[in-house]
């Protein structure tokens, strides 16, 4: 049983390592990248923040919002639709990813994130850094298991 359980836990960590992000504008053009090629393409940002969902704070790294856009040569966007694995989604307007600068989260205390504990990517705000933010309303926003991230241009 104990072999059984090992196999299980390491395929769902494959798994995790191997979960890409989509990434479409406007139902469009759909580009899909590898943990791989997002590590080669953007700059890593890390921050340390406290969270709704734990007692200590977590120090995260990942990549700015305003980089894929900027990659991508995107600036005439209204938001930014950001969907979950279990297709739970929420809307971030440009106004607050320019102001708050959110980042794709793909590691959480110097480890990969796996999808049991909410990864492999998470839309995060460093809600130590604008308190402003730890309410309900952008909490809302920090979609995690993030499978998708679609460009409004209306």
């Amino acid at each position: 049983m104990g072999k059984l359980l090992s196999v299980v836990l390491l395929l769902f960590s494959f798994q995790a390592a191997s979960t890409p992000l989509v990434f479409r504008i406007d139902d469009q053009q759909t580009i899909t990248l590898s943990q791989q090629e997002i590590a080669q393409q953007f700059k890593p940002t890390t921050f340390t923040t406290q969270l709704p969902w734990f007692v200590d704070e977590k120090t995260v790294t990942g990549f700015r919002v305003v980089d894929l856009l900027e990659q991508y040569g995107i600036d005439d966007y209204t938001s930014v639709w950001f969907i979950g694995l279990n297709d739970y989604s929420s809307i971030t307007t440009k106004e607050n990813i320019i102001q708050y600068d959110p980042i794709i989260t793909y590691e959480m205390d110097g480890e990969t994130i796996p999808v049991r504990k909410k990864g492999p990517f998470w839309l995060m705000f460093n809600l130590s850094k604008y308190p402003e933010l730890d309410k309900i309303e952008f909490h809302s926003q920090m979609v995690w298991q993030l499978k998708e991230i679609v460009i409004l241009k209306q």
